[in-house]
Order: C-alpha cells, then structure tokens, then sequence
C-alpha cells in the first residue's frame, strides 16, 4: 500500500509531464507551407478582335476561246503561259470561201450602186419612173448588207483575245476541224486576282465596299497581301449564316496564282487601354470565373473576374482587376484563399509565347 507522501510525489511528476508536453518541444507550424506559382503584371494594351477566315483565289476573268463558226484551224497565233494583249490573234480558220462570197457581195454591190446612180440620174431628167427609183434603192440597200453580211463570216474565221491575260492549255492543232461547241483553249486574267471569302455574321458590320484586309498564302510564309473590298452580297445565307464577299488583290510580279487558299485575318473590334491576363490564369468554379490575385503581404485573394475579347492566348478582364495587379498565371490549381505564395519564374515555353504574344493585337 502506498503511503500519502510516495502518492503526492507521483501526482505532482504527472503535472509536471503534462506541462512538459504543453509547452516545451519544437513549436506548432501557423498554416501550410508556401506554393510556389508563376505571376503576371497586368498591365493595358490595346487589344484587337480579330476573325481568321479562309478564301480562294480566283483569276479576274477566266474563259474557254470557242469559235463562233465551224471550219479547218489554220494557224495558232500563241504559246501555251504566254502572256497576250486584248485583240491578239489566237486562232486563224481557212476563209477562201468566206474571202470569195465577200469579193462576190462586193462586186454585187458596186453593179447594184452604179444602177442606183443611172437610175438617179434618168429620174432628174424626168426619163425614170419613181418605181424604177425605189427599186434601184432597195437592191443598193440590199447589196450593201450581203457585203457587211460577207464580211462579218470572214470576220468569225479570225479568233482574238477577249482580254488581256496569259494563255492555258491548247486544247486544237493546226488541221483540226471544229464545231462552235468545242473549246480551243483557255485564257485568264492574273494581272489582277479576285479573292473570294464568306464573312460570319457577328461581322456582318465589316461587311462594306472598300475595306481592306491582309491575307497570307502558304507558299509565302511569313508575307502578308493586300485587298480590298469591292463585292458584299446582299443576303446572308440562311444556313450557314454567312455572307460572300469579293475583294481585288494586285498580282503585277505574278507571285499569286488562281486556286491557292489564302488565310485572311479581318478586324471585327477594338479596345484600347484593355487590361489582359493569360487564359491559364482563369479559374472556374459553381459561382463562375476568377482570378486568385497576390496581395502585398503574399498571400492570395480570389477575386471574380467579368472576361470579354480572347486573343492569341490571352483574355481582357473587363471587371475584377486593376492595372499593376499581379495575379496567379500558372499553378493555380495549387492555390488557396489566404496562402502564401512564392514567385516562380516561368518555364521556358510559357515565356516564348507569351513574349510572342504580348500584347495580343497591338502595342
């Protein structure tokens, strides 16, 4: 049994252990350790909307060369590519006949012109009737027509360009026999181009005779044309919600070709002094979007941001923010409210494109 004065000394070495494990040893950590995070400076820019759109180039004008009449090819006035001036004669038909029935008009009318002038002359001697006149008149009339008839037949037998450009494929040889349905060649006119593209409708407000844009082709990479506008259709598709436009580009050096795809890029809007964060720095959750902005004490706030215009890699955050912030751009799914946090910086990728990038669509 043991006695009152063995039983006080153990209760007073509990108490002293108990305040041993209360307040001696290594202290208590005050919250989790510190994550380390990329941050980015929101600063304004001036941000541009832009839409990327794909068209095609076409050739100004483009035909197949058909004959007006049937006949034997004579001669071939061209070089398949070459380049031919308005008028040039490609094709030339046998005309013996077409030559003979015009020198036959022709002397028919001059039979028929030198009766009208005796016929004439009789009638101011009062010796020809006024019938042998008007009959003297309609076969001049008619003569003179059965000359312009002659002459238009041996016309047709002579095939000129309709317009300047450069010549395709010679489709007939010399000695061919043709009909008027068949094609002899083909000609297009590449000296100015037509770029075709379809505008969506949120820029439809774009959509004007005159504007200009730049388009890019993939055999010039890194080089951008011009254009302008100068056909807007006046109906939207129905179905796809678009609308077709048409817009000259200058080729003088011949350095775009019909057919290629071109990738144009037009400007629906503009905000100027916008303030833009990356799209990784947006986080998402039931109440919607945010940021998690870092504070001066390092500690990390969440803060509900209103987004609008995306660009390149980046988005205007049109409420929540102010310039000069700094907010969480990478590892924000490390992030709680009130951490602490420590700034890293960004991995090699992350900062060539947002240097390449930065600011989106302008300075």
């Amino acid at each position: 049994m043991a006695t009152p004065l063995r039983s006080g000394l153990f209760f007073i070495a509990l108490v002293l252990a108990a305040c041993g494990r209360e307040g001696g040893g290594t202290p208590a950590a005050s919250g989790p350790p510190p994550v380390t995070v990329e941050l980015f400076g929101v600063e304004p820019h001036t941000l541009v909307d832009q839409v990327d759109l794909v068209g095609q180039l076409e050739a100004e004008e483009s035909v197949q060369i058909r004959s007006e009449v049937s006949g034997l090819i004579e001669s071939v006035g061209f070089q398949e590519g070459q380049e031919v001036a308005q008028g040039t004669v490609l094709f030339r038909l046998r005309d013996a006949e077409q030559r003979a029935r015009l020198h036959e008009a022709q002397a028919t009318l001059a039979l028929a012109r030198d009766v009208y002038q005796r016929t004439q002359a009789l009638a101011q001697r009062n010796v020809a009737a006024a019938a042998q006149r008007e009959k003297a008149n309609a076969e001049l009339a008619a003569a003179e027509a059965r000359v312009e008839l002659a002459a238009v037949a041996l016309e047709r037998t002579t095939i000129e360009a309709p317009f300047e450009g450069v010549m395709g494929v010679r489709l007939v040889s010399p000695g061919d026999r043709i009909d008027t349905k068949e094609p002899l060649a083909e000609i297009h006119a590449v000296k100015r181009l037509v770029l075709r593209f379809t505008l969506p409708e949120v820029a439809l407000l774009l959509a004007k005779q005159g504007a200009r844009l730049d388009f890019s082709v993939a055999p010039y990479p890194g080089e951008t044309f011009p254009g302008e506008v100068f056909f807007v259709s006046p109906i939207l598709d129905p179905t796809t919600r678009r609308m077709m436009l048409k817009a000259y580009v200058p080729n003088d050096d011949r350095k775009l070709r019909p057919g290629l795809f071109a990738n144009i890029r037009v400007e629906i809007g503009r905000e100027e002094q916008a303030l833009v964060v990356p799209e990784d720095a947006i986080a998402y959750d039931s109440n919607g979007s945010f940021v998690w902005r870092v504070g001066e004490d390092q500690k990390a706030e969440r803060v509900p941001v209103g987004l609008g215009i995306r660009r390149d890699g980046f988005v205007q955050v049109k409420t929540g923010l102010r310039a000069g912030d700094r907010i969480v751009a990478g590892g924000t799914h490390k992030v709680t409210q009130g951490g602490a946090i420590v700034a890293a910086p960004p991995t090699p990728a992350a900062a060539e494109q947002r240097a390449a990038t930065n600011p989106p669509g302008g300075a």
